[in-house]
């Protein structure tokens, strides 16, 4: 029959399990199904969202990895509040770059690049032309027409470049290794571009030079047909500074759409032709190699630095799959991750000695760094990133190769995670508890981080983790919510129906398992408890049977709490006695202190309840209580129609004679040798060696104890010399010296005169005194009933 139950058991749950599967699959089918559409780009509005929780998720993962060290071959020059306070507010006159960039080549700094355009010359001074003015004075006085016309043409170029202009040209011709800065206007400019009239690419012929020659496309397709890559507009550098060098790169800043960069556009098609960004220019001028792009059908495919002294010596940067030309940006940090130097101290050549070590064959990006010139970009690290530590940050990224990407056959990846994460969290959810399906649930999402953290992201490839843990989610969620109003309303039923038969730990295991609702158990060690009421039998005769039953719920009541809130099992209600036990169906190593802890309390509780009787018309009530502690045959017990989960055996039956023999000594309390020796720390308790006995029945004696409540007396000094006392006198009692083992239980009841035990024995000895001596006698009492 246990073995029918058993089966039809299994059918159940396998039946139930089935619907939470088929739950399951239809929800991980919705899911592939949106990942697939959100591959196609066919989810509109909905996919930006999803692709923000992703990037969100990404910057979390850059966040928890923490800043890498730079490689040191790119530095900042930082146009900051120090060299604010030296040159005035932004932007600083154009000829306090001579001195610093003269100081600069001095300290061995290869290339620069700007992160600054100045589109319009600076405006002349009256002191830049007073010497003009005063040749064209003197011509006049001297009426001089050729030393006249020199004079104003020289006047006229001061409008075109001042001495400024031409100290920062000067300066760039002659350091050579300068890349200048300019920007762009894409679709989202138009209004931009509208303003410019007809000079939407006046500047472009200037810094053509820079242009990408190696463009490799696949047959038939031109660079106009990639519309991704194209600019509408440039605003370039003045006519006069552009021709100082022939290097340029654009500097725009790509944001998402939440304001943080994450991808960095490399090309763009300027006017039908093919422009570095100033990181692409920057990173192939300080290695010396030529920028070769490679298109494919759908747009940039590739871009390679390549050593033109050694075709195989080749830089590949990774593209987006979009093929837009942008890499993904590997955040190195912070603000300052990357060497960063003062354009004030550069002008001033105050380096310190660490400062100028590093200066020594670097790279710099010069840009705004100060607050007041607000040129931020956020990166995941921080809000108030500067625009140019970016740039030096791609720069980085590709000099010394540490990509990051998201490269094509990734998709393929991700829709695989997202299957094998859908079948075996299936099954979880489908065998498994809600409690046991959220810490699987848990396990799931770190395991996952945790993968992730070492077998991509360490490498450098985003995969996507916003789907398995949305995936994981709502396969929960949706179980949960279908095992609440099916499986678990049928629990709460019949949980409401034995919560006031069975202990909590039992019922919880019957509820997780039905099985366990079936004959037999197991043997296992566990303490039992027995109370009863002394003289009940009086008390029910006395009492009408409404009133006896109030008495009784009123007693019950509070000791059945006790031994539920210890995580007992209250084993069964005998008219007015109790039995209980601990160390099943969870085992506690702890049992026996538990046992002895709840019959302390018991204690308590009997006397609030022995002054609350008397208000009622109740008589006043005392109890027995025994505890043992012992191998047990522990499980369901009876018929097939009717069982309950009890203890039995000779362990069991011990606790109930220790419980009747406790109005035999007159206390409240008995505890075997058993228990004592299970008590993790015995000295915590007041107990009270009583006796040596043979229950009926048995044959070994076994050494019982009393568990004192310190209530009974004022002090602990008075339950000591009780203790004592009555120690001595068992003592002198089992060596039959009589004489001395009376005086000891006397001044027992000197102490406390009401004790039972001392009066026990002092019965004992009267009865015993008249007899003669009985040799090899070992004090070992038999009690003849139950």
């Amino acid at each position: 029959m246990a073995a029918q139950a058993k089966g039809e058991s299994l059918l159940s749950r396998l039946k139930k399990a089935s619907k939470v599967l088929l739950i399951c699959l239809a929800l991980n089918g919705i899911m592939v199904g949106f990942l697939w559409s959100y591959y196609a780009q066919k989810l509109g509005s909905f996919g930006q969202v999803f692709y923000t929780l992703e990037n969100k998720l990404l910057d979390m993962r850059f966040v928890l990895r923490g800043p890498v060290k730079a490689s040191n071959k790119i530095g900042v020059l930082g146009l900051d509040e120090k060299s604010i306070q030296k040159f005035g507010r932004w932007p600083f006159s154009r000829g306090i770059y001579e001195k610093a960039f003269t100081n600069l080549k001095k300290s061995g700094v290869e290339w620069i690049g700007f992160d600054v355009v100045w589109d319009k010359p600076e405006r002349t001074l009256l002191s830049d032309s007073l010497e003009q003015i005063k040749s064209l004075k003197a011509a006049a006085l001297q009426k001089n027409p050729a030393l006249a016309e020199e004079a104003w043409a020289k006047i006229e170029n001061l409008q075109k470049a001042g001495l400024a202009d031409e100290s920062i040209a000067r300066t760039i011709k002659q350091y050579e290794k300068i890349v200048m800065g300019y920007m762009y206007y894409g679709s989202d400019d138009r209004d931009s571009v509208a303003s410019l009239g007809q000079n939407k690419f006046t500047t472009l012929p200037q810094m053509l030079e820079s242009a990408i020659q190696a463009v490799i496309m696949p047959d038939g397709f031109e660079l106009g047909q990639y519309s991704s890559l194209k600019t509408l507009a440039v605003v370039g550098n003045t006519e006069f500074l552009s021709s100082a060098s022939p290097h340029f790169g654009y500097f725009n800043n790509d944001l998402d759409a939440d304001s943080v960069v994450r991808w960095v556009s490399l090309v763009k098609n300027t006017d039908g032709n093919l422009m570095p960004s100033m990181s692409l220019k920057m990173a192939a001028s300080m290695t010396g190699r030529e920028i070769v792009t490679v298109f494919d059908r759908v747009g940039v495919e590739e871009i390679m630095l390549v050593n033109p002294d050694d075709d195989k010596d080749v830089i590949k940067i990774p593209m987006d799959p979009a093929g837009e030309g942008r890499v993904m940006l590997n955040h190195l940090g912070g603000s300052m991750t990357i060497p960063t130097f003062s354009l004030a101290d550069a002008y001033d050549d105050k380096f310190t000695d660490k400062e100028r070590k590093r200066l020594k064959g670097i790279s710099l990006m010069m840009g705004p760094t100060a607050m007041a010139i607000n040129d931020m970009r956020a990166n995941p690290f921080e809000s108030t990133f500067n625009g140019v530590e970016h740039h030096a940050a791609t720069i980085d990224n590709i000099v010394s190769q540490r990509f990051f990407k998201r490269p094509a056959e990734i998709y393929r990846t991700e829709i695989i995670i997202v299957v094998i994460i859908g079948v075996v969290f299936s099954l979880v959810l489908s065998f498994s508890s809600a409690l046991l399906s959220a810490a699987s649930a848990i396990i799931i999402y770190v395991a996952y981080y945790q993968i992730d953290k070492y077998l991509w992201f360490s490498k450098g490839v985003w995969v996507y983790m916003g789907m398995p843990y949305i995936q994981i989610t709502g396969l929960f969620m949706a179980v949960t919510l279908y095992k609440y109003f099916t499986e678990e309303r049928e629990k709460k039923k019949v949980k409401g129906a034995f919560q006031h038969y069975l202990s909590p730990d039992v019922m919880n295991q019957v509820l997780e398992d039905p099985t366990k609702l079936k004959l037999g158990g197991d043997r296992r060690e566990c303490t039992v408890f027995f109370s009863d009421v002394r003289g009940f039998t009086t008390i029910s005769e006395g009492l009408p049977p409404d009133k006896l039953c109030e008495l009784m719920n009123d007693y019950l009541s509070p000791m059945t709490d006790v031994v539920l809130r210890s995580g007992g099992v209250l084993d069964k209600y005998i008219g007015d006695a109790i039995m209980a036990f601990w160390g099943a169906p969870v085992d506690r190593p702890d049992q026996a202190d538990v046992a002895a802890q709840s019959v302390l309390i018991m204690m308590e509780r009997l006397e609030v309840i022995r002054q609350e009787f008397p208000k009622k018309g109740f008589p006043v009530i005392d109890i027995g209580c025994g505890l043992n502690t012992g191998m047990m045959s522990v499980g369901n017990m009876g018929s097939a129609e009717r069982f309950a989960y009890t203890v039995m055996g000779d362990s069991v039956n011990l606790g109930a004679r220790l419980e009747s023999i406790t109005k035999e000594y007159g206390v409240r309390s008995i505890v075997s040798e058993y228990t004592v020796a299970k008590l993790q720390d015995p000295k915590r308790y007041l107990l009270r060696e009583l006796d040596v006995i043979v229950v009926k029945g048995k044959r070994d004696p076994v050494r019982i104890f009393e568990l004192i409540h310190p209530m009974i007396l004022p002090n602990e000094t008075l339950l000591k010399d009780l203790i004592g006392e009555f120690s001595l006198g068992l003592a002198a009692y089992r060596d039959q010296d009589w004489e001395k083992a009376k005086a000891n239980f006397m001044n027992a009841l000197k102490i406390r005169p009401s004790d039972g035990p001392a009066t026990m024995f002092l019965e004992r000895i009267a009865d015993m005194i008249s007899l003669p001596r009985i040799e090899n006698w070992d004090g070992v009492h038999v009690f003849k009933h139950k």
